[in-house]
């Protein structure tokens, strides 16, 4: 029962937020494409681990700035270490744990049945929920160490008594009434009779002590266990002065607040006790795991440097694993579990060991942070704070030049080499030196690809492409293949199994997509006439070009502009055939008004054209089908989309996922302000199924015998039901819905519109 003392008991309140049952709700999720990480390094994570950090990012778990920072620190991590990192990892980001309660109960059942004809073992469940109030909070009870003693225990009794001995089977029968407590109840073991065996009336004691413990009655169980202690002819009295401290702590960890610390204090003075007595040697280790948790838990402050010390050591860590999650709980607890905590910070105790103090300055970003670690830079000339200084520093400090050469002196062989180019080009770029910028771009996408995992690959793409001088450089760097496909819908960025992907997912690993910074470009700045020389060039992928040539020809059509959308019809037919029937009735008619009627009415029938390209993964239906979650028709001007750059809630964690460019640079003000007028204008439009319902009864009372009316009403209906909506929808619905069956009553569509929709 002592062999070890788990993270389970470093960190209740953990447990009880990831298995808080009121938090388990999912619903549908999207898979998304990761071009950059943001919450943690690139995929496979062992790589990190190993030394190949990318670009060090701010917005990291701070797991793994720690990890940078010794790599940065040229002190690299063991074998052994570097396992124990990937294993920690893969807790907190899948849920996995060392190992299985199921497998922990499995072998306990197993060496039970050394015993025959006992009844049915009762149900056992490690993880036992709170008392009220918090009855939806679950913690670990019942854990590995227990089941282990007690299959020791009895491989041991069987030895002594024999596994047919009624000696025996009552000691079961009462470790059966011990574990019934791991999952929930209060059933304890009854004493023996006076005249039962010693050995087995001490065994009886500690079943009744281990009951109480379980079933949550600690001052129960510390009066036993302390009568244990005292008893010098039990076989227990040795692992009991320990379970004395341990009941404590567990007693701290569910009791109230206000009972906490004094807890906490009996507890270390317990085990104080116990490490000073050489006749309880066997329980030490155990006993200083312990006392690391109660000191973790009495002076946080005071831990988190004790471990930010232990985790710098050179040598190999075999409690790497829990002591970095100990440290990381409680540097959590300082600045927040997800970003800085409000208020002032205690400056001097973050500053007291220079692992936590450069955790804490690249996180936070304050003023004063920069002003500190361009002081620490210089006191140092440590890589790991010149990192620090450059990840936060505004381009305008008058430091910045000094920074830029020392970075770009950073040796190619450096763990801080892909951080130090990308920091010193985002300085260039923030001072006006595009130039160089741009230049430095090109050598490391020419000469050092290779010291840029895929994910910090696309920074630098996705900057030399906003650097690029031309409509042709812009394309050439515009087509992006994502770091991952992930679910995503937490936050975590867990790339997907391949299991996990339909077959059209499968097809979409390793292909080129728009990113953001793309997509935004060429939705919202680009005007008509360059958005048109991009779709007929031949730089794009087809598939990119494709999604390019629709967005820019229905935009056209939306802009009034009916030359460009001629224009484009070529190339678009080239790329959807399916389009051709349609685009051959655009192109032969003449007239303004007709050609938007007949533009819209391929609209109508194909949901998925856009005048957008999309950013990711896009849109997985085919152009003429609905999709299911409503992506038809653009669902965009229904929420009216700002062009402004979104400012971030929280600058000490912002991700560099974008560029420092907010404008592509080869674009003249002219045709900037052009794009924008545009986008504009296709916003105003706002709901598209309001705007289609419109149209069509506009042209139906121009055109009341055009043979396409019925149809395009009917499909304006529908669009009601299955694209993006507002307050107005059910208004134009109903408009198009009485149009159809008041003048086409007869008709196929007036009979397959049975309804109409109010949202």
């Amino acid at each position: 029962m002592i062999r070890s003392v788990t993270r389970m008991l470093v960190s209740v309140a953990f447990f009880m937020v990831v298995f808080n049952s009121a938090s388990l709700a999912c619903g549908p999720f999207s898979m998304e494409a990761v071009f950059v990480f943001t919450a943690h390094p690139a995929y496979p994570l062992n790589h990190f681990a190993h030394g190949e950090i990318g670009v060090v990012q701010p917005s990291y778990a701070r797991s793994y700035l720690y990890v940078a920072y010794r790599h940065l620190a040229n002190a690299p991590f063991h074998p052994q270490e570097e396992k124990a990192l990937t294993e920690i990892w893969d807790e907190r980001l899948n849920g996995t744990w060392d190992g299985s309660e199921d497998s922990w109960v499995k072998a306990w059942l197993e060496t039970r049945q050394k015993v025959a004809g006992l009844p049915e073992s009762p149900k056992i469940e490690a993880y036992r929920n709170r008392e009220k109030p918090n009855q939806y909070e679950t913690f670990l009870n019942c854990n590995e160490d227990s089941f282990d003693s007690a299959i020791a225990t009895l491989n041991e009794r069987i030895k002594k008594y024999g596994a047919d001995s009624p000696t025996i089977r009552t000691w079961i029968e009462g470790q059966d009434q011990v574990f019934s407590n791991c999952g929930a109840g209060q059933n304890l073991p009854s004493a023996l009779p006076s005249d039962a065996d010693a050995l087995a009336q001490a065994d009886r004691r500690y079943q009744i002590a281990a009951a109480n413990f379980y079933s949550t009655k600690f001052e129960e169980a510390r009066k036993e266990f302390d009568a244990i202690a005292a008893d010098s002819s039990s076989s227990w009295q040795t692992v009991a002065s320990y379970l004395i401290a341990r009941t404590l702590v567990r007693q701290a960890s569910l009791g109230a607040d206000e009972t906490k610390k004094d807890l906490l204090i009996q507890a270390e003075t317990q085990i104080k006790k116990v490490l000073a007595d050489k006749k309880l040697a066997s329980t030490h280790a155990a006993s200083r795991r312990l006392l690391d948790i109660v000191r973790l838990r009495l002076r946080p402050s005071e831990r988190m440097h004790e471990l930010a010390h232990t985790l710098m050591n050179k040598t190999a860590n075999d409690h790497l694993k829990q002591d970095l999650w100990d440290y990381t709980i409680l540097l959590d607890g300082v600045l927040g579990p997800d970003e800085p905590a409000p208020g002032p910070l205690p400056m001097d105790e973050l500053r007291s060991d220079d692992l936590t103090d450069w955790i804490s300055t690249i996180q936070r970003g304050s003023a004063d942070d920069v002003a500190h670690a361009l002081s620490r830079w210089q006191t140092t000339h440590a890589e790991t704070w010149l990192i620090a200084a450059l990840a936060r520093l505004d381009e305008e400090n008058a430091k910045v030049p000094d920074l830029i050469r020392a970075a770009l002196n950073v040796k190619a062989t450096s763990a801080a080499f892909a951080s130090a180019r990308f920091y010193a080009i985002r300085l260039l770029i923030g001072s006006g030196k595009l130039d160089e910028a741009r230049s430095l771009l090109d050598q490391l996408l020419k000469k050092n690809q290779a010291q840029f995992d895929a994910s910090s690959l696309n920074l630098l793409i996705d900057d030399r492409m906003m650097l690029a001088t031309s409509l042709a450089d812009f394309l050439s760097h515009a087509p992006r293949i994502p770091a991952a496909l992930s679910w995503n819908e937490d936050g975590r960025e867990i790339p997907a199994e391949a299991s996990d992907l339909s077959d059209e997912g499968k097809t979409i690993l390793g292909k080129q997509l728009f990113d953001d910074d793309t997509a935004k470009s060429l939705n919202t700045q680009m005007p008509l006439g360059v958005l048109k020389e991009a779709a007929t060039s031949q730089t794009l992928p087809p598939h990119l070009r494709r999604d390019l040539a629709q967005a820019t020809w229905i935009r056209a059509v939306l802009l009034g502009d009916f030359k460009t959308a001629d224009e484009l019809v070529p190339e678009l037919k080239a790329l959807v055939p399916s389009l051709s029937g349609n685009l051959d009735d655009f192109l032969r008619t003449p007239q303004a008004e007709v050609k938007k009627f007949s533009a819209l009415y391929t609209w109508l029938k194909f949901p998925g054209i856009e005048p957008i390209v999309d950013t990711g993964m896009g849109r997985s239906s085919a152009l003429n089908q609905q999709d299911t979650y409503r992506d038809n028709w653009w669902c965009g001007a229904s929420f009216t989309p700002s062009t402004e750059p979104i400012a971030e809630e929280n600058d000490a964690l912002a991700s560099f996922t974008t560029s420092g460019i907010h404008s592509p640079v080869f674009l003249t003000d002219a045709q900037r302000a052009a794009g924008g007028r545009e986008w504009k204008a296709l916003n105003s439009l706002g709901a598209i199924p309001n705007y289609l319902c419109k149209q069509v009864i506009l042209w139906s009372t121009k055109s009341p015998t055009d043979p396409r009316v019925p149809e395009a009403l009917h499909l304006a209906v529908t669009s009601t039901r299955y694209g993006c909506t507002d307050e107005n929808t059910g208004r134009w619905s109903k408009a198009a819905f009485d149009l159809l069956h008041r003048k086409y009553p007869s008709s196929t569509w007036a009979k397959k519109t049975k309804y109409w929709f109010k949202e």
